[in-house]
């Protein structure tokens, strides 16, 4: 699942450093239900209590996307889904994926409530440990859950991280050592974000925290990476590493349309981290631009030695 900030209503927000941000949009999570530390986060998999309805929304999200991500994933994704358990037509059981996904990277699930606040989202990441929630959109527990409340909650999106978007989306990446390790370093940068050792503001504590949330969104959610000639079966100039992408249907053929000039809804972007992390988004809509990097090298070196600009002073 995402991260989002602990003051929970972005229509709440009143930062004076949130000038600093440019192509900013409303961006609510108004009604969505968010987890900290001190809630009742956990929520172990009931396996045997998936229903019919359930598996049958998982195959059918599977069936959307599985040869979509078969010609547009980066390697590292499909090297991933190789060593997974992750199936075709029902729910993937949690505890069989992450004994193979410790031993190979020493990575572990953990089944949670759902949407978690950033400072219990970067602990467990800097522990190695990877949120998944084990609710599906268009389910009739998603339903009982918002009784009352009006979420978008739809075949192609959700903003509520459901388990296609945990599991097909961020799973399959986390089994190749060089991605967690990178993942390991964004969590173990936003745990030291909020224990601010540096005695800054509070608003500048969550400025340099949405600077994080921001190089998150537009690198490992919706991120794009030049075509690195792997997969023959690829017809456009980039290949998909964006997990919040590679989850939604409509978000690959946005991609593949926009490559193939048949839509001008987005547009392709080289990577800027300056530029990226001062850049907000929209949870609600496809999104109107992509950054591409040159190789995934590039992006775990970029991060590495800009850890700097995350801890801003004012």
């Amino acid at each position: 699942p995402f991260f989002v900030l602990q003051t929970k209503k972005k229509s709440e927000m009143k930062n004076k450093y949130d000038t600093l941000f440019k192509h900013q949009v409303p961006n609510s999570m108004d009604g969505i239900i968010i987890f900290g530390k001190d809630d009742d986060y956990l929520k172990p998999q009931s396996y045997n209590k998936i229903t019919d309805i359930e598996n049958e929304i998982w195959a059918d999200l599977y069936n959307n996307v599985s040869e979509l991500q078969k010609k547009y994933a980066s390697k590292e994704f499909l090297d991933g889904l190789k060593k997974l358990s992750i199936p075709e037509n029902n729910f993937p059981d949690f505890k069989l994926i992450s004994r193979e996904l410790f031993k190979a990277s020493k990575w572990e699930l953990v089944s949670v409530a759902g949407f978690l606040t950033e400072e219990l989202f970067f602990d467990l990441n800097a522990q190695r440990k990877f949120p998944v929630t084990d609710i599906i959109r268009k389910s009739p527990r998603f339903d009982e859950k918002y009784h009352g409340e009006i979420i978008v909650n739809d075949e192609g999106y959700t903003p509520e991280p459901d388990i296609f978007h945990d599991v097909q989306g961020h799973i399959p990446f986390l089994a190749n050592k060089e991605y967690s390790n990178f993942l390991h370093k964004v969590g173990i940068l936003g745990d030291k974000i909020i224990k601010n050792e540096l005695g800054l503001s509070k608003d500048l504590v969550d400025h340099n925290l949405k600077r994080l949330q921001n190089f998150a969104w537009w690198t490992y959610e919706f991120g794009l990476l030049k075509k690195q000639n792997v997969n023959a079966t690829n017809d456009i100039d980039y290949e998909i590493y964006g997990s919040g992408i590679l989850s939604s249907q409509s978000e690959i053929l946005n991609i593949v349309n926009c490559a193939k000039n048949k839509s001008d809804q987005s547009v392709f972007l080289p990577y800027d981290i300056d530029e990226i992390i001062l850049t907000s988004f929209n949870y609600s809509n496809i999104q109107d631009r992509y950054y591409v990097i040159d190789s995934m090298s590039s992006l775990y070196q970029s991060f590495d030695d800009n850890q700097h600009l995350f801890f801003y002073e004012g």
